[in-house]
């Protein structure tokens, strides 16, 4: 049976989604996770356009926390990511700006920069989705550990993704003997959460450490919720896509209609010459 206090993880209804889509079947657990470790310092590492950070600071506000949020990216890109320009860092600035400045902060630089802002033991949820090469993402996580606190959890995305160079699947692997709290989830891309073996049992996230029926029915569960946030994610791109074309078609009718206008003047005035030029012969 899913635990009452995953419930609310339903109705969570994201204020802001870009594409790519890759993290959108997670939305719902992002909202409940934090919800339910009220973590004092959240860290993002690797951004991008800010699906699953906003979907944190989202919760954050809803619930009244007292959460402080950090996004770190240089917002550059990767050969994973792709490159990309400014145009992507202004947006996500823009509505961090308009909805979270009183307690979300971007960090535009790269990780080994940014983990020097962090005191040892401070951080209480960790969300690694930067390169996802074997060695990038070994490295980010021995880089952070230290500044996890005794209770933190750590969320590494695209377990589940074994193509291309992509090594965050056996990262996970060796993971999950030394770290035994801990939960996949095989949607969208997969993702992985894991708590650090010093927790106190106060501060253990129940999910974690719960029998293996009770974990196979909550992957099933947000697996069926992220499912929904993806068709719905999917939808709304489909209608921007007809909006689009719709104004395409607008504007080349309009254009069209302006050409024949003008044609139409043009035979107009040919007429009228070769009347003239008839006149003008039968005088």
């Amino acid at each position: 049976m899913i635990p009452n206090n995953l419930i609310t993880a339903a109705s969570f209804s994201p204020n802001s989604l870009q594409s790519p889509n890759a993290w959108v079947g997670h939305l719902p657990f992002a909202a409940w996770v934090i919800q339910e470790i009220k973590p004092k310092i959240f860290v993002e590492l690797g951004t991008h356009t800010g699906n699953s950070y906003f979907s944190f600071c989202q919760s954050v506000v809803e619930k009244s926390l007292s959460t402080k949020c950090y996004a770190v990216d240089t917002w550059q890109g990767d050969e994973h990511a792709g490159h990309y320009d400014d145009e992507i860092f202004s947006k996500v600035n823009a509505h961090n700006r308009d909805r979270y400045v009183d307690f979300s902060t971007l960090l535009r630089m790269t990780f080994d920069e940014a983990v020097s802002n962090f005191a040892d033991g401070s951080i209480d949820l960790l969300h690694i989705d930067g390169l996802h090469t074997y060695e990038a993402v070994c490295h980010d996580f021995k880089t952070w550990l230290p500044k996890l606190a005794p209770s933190g959890i750590v969320m590494f995305h695209d377990t589940n993704v074994h193509e291309r160079d992509f090594g965050v699947w056996k990262l996970w692997e060796e993971l999950k003997v030394t770290y035994p709290n801990h939960l996949e989830f095989f949607h969208s891309s997969g993702l992985g959460v894991l708590q650090l073996n010093d927790s106190s049992p106060d501060n253990k996230l129940s999910l974690l450490e719960a029998n293996e029926s009770i974990k196979k029915e909550t992957v099933e569960y947000f697996s069926s919720l992220g499912l929904k946030q993806s068709l719905q994610f999917d939808f709304n791109e489909t209608k921007k896509i007809a909006k689009d074309k719709d104004i395409h078609i607008r504007n080349n009718e309009s254009i069209v209609g302006e050409r024949e206008e003008h044609i139409n003047n043009l035979n107009k005035s040919l007429e009228e010459r070769e009347e003239h030029i008839n006149n003008l012969n039968k005088s």
